[in-house]
């Protein structure tokens, strides 16, 4: 579909005011959002992001000198006796545009691909960005509408006021320092007459890990019993802090901790004793007639 002339008056005019000065299409993206903020009634007062101005200055529909001389873009605008800065950022092939009303800290921003935008340097329009109507579209709605007009103040008003109404709806949280969504039933209050509770100290921890490695907390214990924990049934031994937890090259793995001679003798004593245990054990609960 053609494009109404109407909607692109003036941008012919002032590019050929800058054409000699465009070198890179970002330059093309920021003429263009230049004609759209002069079409709209915003003036330019010069380059930079200083937030003082004279209230008197009338600025300019024409873009300042070295405007497009830094790596980034910063213009200063006023409409209506107040002050807004456009702020240009490049970021790897993206342009970063920024908009701020000085007045209350009103700000907007839009994105754009630039080697997908814009397709040449010169010529008309329609040439430099095929699609300048959708652009054009974009600056208006979401980088000057939400700053100028206050459309994002009045949406969150809006949304605000739209939540107070439908309070039956949706509940609200309760003003409780113990409040727990994922609860039910009423907060447990703790008993003062019950000892506190250590998962170091429980003896149901002991050999868990052995299970489930990733059950907490650290020191609930496995086969690997570390003797130099301070705890009742010792600490997890590739724990921070832990001694022994670095192994010692070729003889003991990390977390691993050394016993003696004797400590293996006693256990393969105590191995063979409960051994003897159980099969008397055996004996005395399976009835002879049974045995295989």
């Amino acid at each position: 579909m053609a494009a109404d002339p109407s909607n692109i008056f003036g941008f012919e005019l002032l590019y050929k005011s800058v054409e000699n000065q465009i070198n890179k299409k970002d330059d093309v993206l920021i003429t263009l959002v230049h004609w759209y903020f002069v079409r709209t009634g915003f003036r330019c007062i010069g380059t930079g992001d200083t937030k003082t101005f004279n209230p008197n200055e009338v600025g300019s529909e024409l873009l300042p000198n070295g405007w497009n001389q830094n790596p980034n873009y910063a213009l200063r605008y006023v409409k209506e006796g107040k002050l807004y800065i456009l702020l240009g950022t490049k970021s790897d092939a993206d342009l970063i545009l920024n908009l701020m009303r000085i007045e209350d800290h009103s700000v907007s921003n839009i994105q754009f691909l630039v080697d997908t935008t814009v397709s040449a340097l010169k010529g008309p329009l329609q040439t430099l960005m095929p699609s300048f109507q959708s652009v054009i579209n974009t600056i208006r709605t979401d980088l000057v509408d939400p700053v100028y007009t206050g459309n994002a103040r009045e949406t969150s008003t809006q949304t605000s006021t739209g939540n107070v109404n439908s309070t039956r709806d949706i509940p609200r949280r309760p003003n409780r320092s113990d409040y727990d969504p994922l609860r039910v039933g009423p907060p447990q209050r703790p008993n003062p007459d019950l000892p506190n509770w250590n998962p170091m100290a429980d003896p149901r921890g002991v050999g868990r890990s052995d299970l489930d490695p990733f059950t907490g907390p650290p020191g609930s214990g496995g086969m690997i019993f570390d003797p130099f924990s301070s705890g009742p049934f010792g600490r997890n031994p590739l724990g921070p802090g832990g001694p022994g937890s670095l192994g010692i090259p070729g003889r003991l793995p990390p977390g691993g901790c050394e016993i003696s001679k004797t400590d293996v003798n006693a256990i393969l004593e105590w191995l063979l004793n409960t051994k003897s245990a159980l099969c008397r054990l055996g004996h005395v609960l399976i009835p002879s007639g049974h045995r295989t």
